[in-house]
């Protein structure tokens, strides 16, 4: 399935249930995106100091990896049209421990692939893309095991989903022109469309 036929699928899976992932989606996304926004803590340190941005950010740190765990899983119900809850995004959190070094152990390597001239840090995130919908659909996935799960599922993909990630990349950018409106639909349909290939990947 290329990229265009995955978004044909993700509208169609979508139709007739913005109404129940609108706000779940767009709620979480503004908390991850706030917990990396450098302005944000920028903002922060001027108004609150130091103390704020340092407990902020042991949050922000702390919450990132659970959180992403219960994105996938609840992205993953609704591509795989079973029941979903938007409960479900916090699902991610009865493994804290795990999600916490796996978000750790993935960051650690991005940040060394951006430190080594970005193309490695690009690599890294896509070999690894799929580490957080490999948990979510079996738990008890080690975490070394789950890495080398993605890369595998990864081989010969990557460019693919790079190709799906700037395509949301630059219809998001173009929704500054609809004033933010277009993402409460775009939101939906990138998190849904990343699992469907995954689904993709696994098929």
């Amino acid at each position: 399935m290329n990229n265009s036929e995955i978004r044909n699928v993700t509208k169609e899976t979508l139709k007739g249930k913005y109404k129940h992932v609108m706000l779940p989606y767009i709620l979480t996304s503004i908390l991850v995106g706030l917990s990396q926004s450098k302005d944000f803590y920028t903002f922060g340190y001027e108004i609150y100091g130091l103390t704020f941005v340092a407990t902020v950010g042991s949050l922000a740190l702390f919450i990132q990896g659970p959180i992403s765990i219960g994105l996938a899983t609840y992205s993953l119900s609704i591509a795989n049209k079973v029941h979903f809850s938007y409960t479900q995004i916090a699902s991610g959190f009865k493994y804290f421990f795990k999600a916490l070094f796996l978000f750790l152990l993935f960051s650690i390597l991005f940040f060394i692939g951006l430190m080594l001239l970005i193309i490695p840090g690009i690599i890294i995130f896509l070999m690894f893309s799929q580490i957080f919908y490999i948990i979510a659909e079996n738990p008890q996935t080690g975490i070394i095991d789950t890495f080398k799960q993605s890369a595998s599922l990864m081989k010969n993909k990557k460019f693919q989903f790079l190709g799906l990630c700037l395509r949301y990349f630059a219809l998001f950018i173009l929704g500054i022109f609809t004033l933010g409106i277009w993402w409460l639909w775009l939101t939906p349909q990138m998190y849904v469309s990343f699992a469907i290939f995954y689904k993709e990947l696994k098929a």
